[in-house]
């Protein structure tokens, strides 16, 4: 892919902004607080329903519901989100989980970043867990690896890799980038598109006083072997699945850096032995990664 992809784009300082909610079997008072808190920030919301149930909530003006009729994961939802956008003439999409709830000037705070700097493809807030208040990092990638950036207050900076929720992506740069791999289905989908926009010469920045509020996992788990009883965040056994498949899938791929992969391994080795052997049910969960593994070489030999 060629670094001069972006052609020097500046991201234009008027904005039109549509954020997405991916639902699925979503908590309702959360949703309700998620929808609240950015339904005031954009000119128009999208709640999709993956699980194809309209769920009771009273939406705002510049809300609507599509409810779909079969699950196409992360990946189709913001692809069909990103059609939806455009097709209201936005230029750039919101996207947000249905447990993240963004602060009230999250969407200021990304935009001004964005239209600040050429080649950027996507400006990302700071997430801090709703869960324990920890505050969240965000990554660079070094030849052998990855580093955690905790940055000061107010900073910008370039990094590597965004989480999809809060990130605010512009259309345009998906159009040059290309669309989400629904295949991903909900592991990695982000981290793909982001490994993809960056060998393309795009810039992701990280803005530290955007900020929003996040739940990852299920619940916590305290593993007692890392750092005197640490906490982890706990998934459900399904979706070691696709994280082992999807990152065998990644590492494969020609725009996936060594450092990264190298990084992926280690963390995917590790996230996996700790569910398993701290997390029940773990032969549910064995299952799962021996699945992961097999169709992730067979989709790797598949793609060469």
């Amino acid at each position: 892919m060629a670094a001069s992809a972006c052609n020097g784009d500046r991201s234009v300082s008027n904005h039109k902004i549509a954020a997405a909610i991916v639902i699925y079997r979503p908590d309702l008072a959360t949703l309700s607080a998620v929808v609240a808190a950015v339904a005031p920030q954009v000119s128009w919301l999208l709640l999709l329903a993956n699980d194809g149930v309209a769920p009771s909530l009273t939406l705002p003006n510049n809300a609507e519901l599509l409810v779909q009729n079969r699950n196409v994961g992360l990946g189709g939802g913001y692809n069909v989100a990103a059609n939806w956008a455009r097709a209201n003439g936005a230029t750039h999409l919101l996207l947000l989980d249905q447990d993240s709830v963004p602060e009230r000037d999250m969407v200021a705070m990304l935009r001004e970043a964005s239209s600040a700097t050429a080649c950027v493809a996507a400006a990302g807030p700071l997430w801090r867990d709703a869960r324990t208040g920890k505050t969240g990092h965000f990554v660079r990638l070094t030849r052998w690896g990855a580093t955690k950036i905790r940055p000061t207050n107010g900073a910008i900076i370039s990094v590597d890799f965004l989480i999809s929720s809060g990130a605010l992506i512009s259309l345009k740069a998906i159009d040059r980038i290309g669309p989400f791999d629904q295949l991903l289905f909900i592991e990695h989908v982000d981290t793909d598109w982001c490994l993809r926009a960056r060998a393309m010469g795009y810039t992701l920045l990280g803005v530290a006083n955007a900020g929003l509020d996040h739940t990852f996992g299920e619940a916590t788990l305290t593993a007692p072997l890392v750092g005197g009883g640490q906490k982890l965040f706990l998934y459900p056994a399904e979706r070691h699945y696709y994280l082992v498949r999807n990152s065998i899938v990644l590492w494969h791929r020609p725009y996936a850096p060594m450092g990264w992969v190298l990084h992926d391994v280690l963390r995917t080795v590790a996230l996996i032995s700790w569910h398993i052997l701290f997390a029940p049910p773990r032969w549910k969960r064995l299952k799962s990664v021996w699945r992961g593994i097999w169709d992730g070489l067979a989709a790797a030999r598949t793609r060469t």
